[in-house]
């Protein structure tokens, strides 16, 4: 080394000694914190106290001390909020109306709860014969006050029922329902559908009355029978001969998130909704929700969930009723949850992974790569297809795709091969999950398709 190589050398060595002290000075602990900003400046692992206890939030099992693990607290920093039952973003103290049903708390019977009622007429039995045939043609209707709410007949037909037998009906009607208004009234009336001359059934035990009249009571679950019971019109003990019994249960349930899901699919327009309970969404948010390494991500896939069969099902049935073959069904369903609005960790969530469980997805109606793909895989599995996690730690640019493989005889495409040469090789087409219009064999330009590839 010449002279000047020397002086070069101690130029650059100074001038890094120049930039460490002032890198020091700015960011002692070098954790990305200035400072000035850093109430842990010598912890390389905290620079954030919300509660002021002296443990930093990275290690603090309750960030604001409110005595809710952030775990579990919907709002970590706020020590005035841990919940919020309608996930509207607004915490329940704040909230004047904590279920989101249009009627404040101070007013609704059940604050957290939107309330509804299911009506099941599980039989009828015709008492007094009418003509000389076997059978009636019967139907029935139900109204709440003016409002029809509802015809009850074997697909647009009537049923033929046969006279003085139980006839199983299993015929049932959902209804949401004003929270703050403890009694509600409906009226039944069962017909005889004779041709061109229908005449009314009489099912009421009133002497004044072929029609039933119900009113049901929200606080008590309670209506005139009961829970179960028999609107009976022989308790009238009139002679007339038009007498029947229609048997009803009626219960009250949580109307829970109704969700509505709009897409397009081969320029047609789609759309779904599906009413979900809200305990499932707070039993998945406080499950864990990390991964220590790549195959931790198929541990969100829950094919088993009742309203991911449920979902499914829908879905089926639409892709039914438009004769889709199996790939045009498999298309159509990764349409649905393309369709969902892609929302990054740090947004979502607030700190960089967090993968969803799929009815978090799906109430929320948005997600990142890794949480459509456990809930495509969730879908599909659940319609008897056999899919794949298929993650691409290269896709682009040092940034990591999540996708779905799914395993069709016929399809065409990208496709992914395990135990390829043995008994049980498997082939997996390509499903893009997040970007729109990709069909299943189709993948975006990524900058390399090398993936690992997790079987659900």
């Amino acid at each position: 080394m010449n002279s000047m190589d020397k002086i070069v050398a101690v130029l650059v060595v100074g001038v890094l000694i120049g930039v460490g002290i002032n890198q020091y000075m700015y960011d002692k602990d070098l954790d990305g914190v200035s400072n000035d900003k850093d109430e842990f400046p010598s912890d390389p692992d905290e620079w954030k106290d919300t509660d002021g206890d002296g443990i930093g939030d990275n290690s603090d099992m309750d960030d604001d001390a409110d005595g809710y693990n952030d775990t579990e607290d919907l709002f970590p920093e706020n020590s005035n909020e841990h919940a919020d039952n309608d996930l509207d973003g607004i915490g329940n103290n704040e909230d004047l109306d904590d279920d989101n049903d249009g009627y404040n708390d101070s007013v609704d019977i059940d604050p957290l709860n939107d309330l509804a009622l299911r009506f099941v007429f599980e039989w009828v039995e015709l008492s007094d014969k009418q003509n000389n045939k076997a059978n009636a043609p019967f139907v029935f209707d139900l109204y709440q006050g003016p409002e029809h709410l509802h015809r009850f007949d074997d697909n647009n037909n009537p049923w033929s029922v046969p006279w003085q037998e139980e006839f199983e009906l299993n015929a049932d009607f959902e209804l949401n329902v004003p929270d703050n208004q403890t009694e509600h009234q409906f009226t039944v009336i069962a017909i005889f559908y004779k041709f061109r001359n229908p005449k009314e059934f009489d099912i009421s035990s009133s002497n004044n009355s072929y029609q039933a009249t119900i009113t049901y009571n929200l606080s008590t679950d309670l209506w005139e029978q009961g829970r179960n019971g028999t609107l009976d019109g022989s308790a009238d003990k009139s002679n007339e001969n038009d007498d029947a019994k229609l048997h009803v249960s009626i219960e009250k349930y949580n109307f829970g998130y109704l969700k509505s899901y709009s897409w397009r699919f081969d320029t047609v327009n789609f759309q779904l909704t599906h009413n979900f309970d809200p305990s499932r969404y707070t039993f998945y948010s406080n499950l864990p929700h990390t991964v220590k390494e790549y195959k931790d991500y198929i541990n969100f896939v829950t094919v088993d969930e009742e309203d991911i069969g449920e979902i499914g099902l829908k879905l089926r049935a639409a892709a039914e009723e438009k004769e889709f073959d199996n790939l045009t069904e498999l298309n159509f369903i990764m349409s649905f949850v393309q369709s969902l609005k892609y929302t990054e960790d740090n947004l979502s969530a607030g700190y960089g992974e967090y993968p969803k469980y799929p009815i978090e997805t799906l109430i929320d109606q948005s997600g990142d790569c890794e949480d459509s793909s456990a809930l495509l895989i969730s879908l599909v599995e659940s319609l008897g297809y056999e899919a794949a996690l298929i993650l691409i730690p290269d896709a682009w640019e040092g940034y990591g795709h999540a996708a779905v493989g799914i395993n069709l005889t016929g399809a065409s495409g990208l496709y992914y091969i395990l135990n390829e040469g043995e008994k049980n090789e498997i082939g997996y087409y390509y499903a893009e999950t997040t970007a729109t219009g990709w069909k299943l064999g189709e993948m975006p330009d990524l900058e390399s398709n090398k993936a690992y590839v997790y079987e659900a």
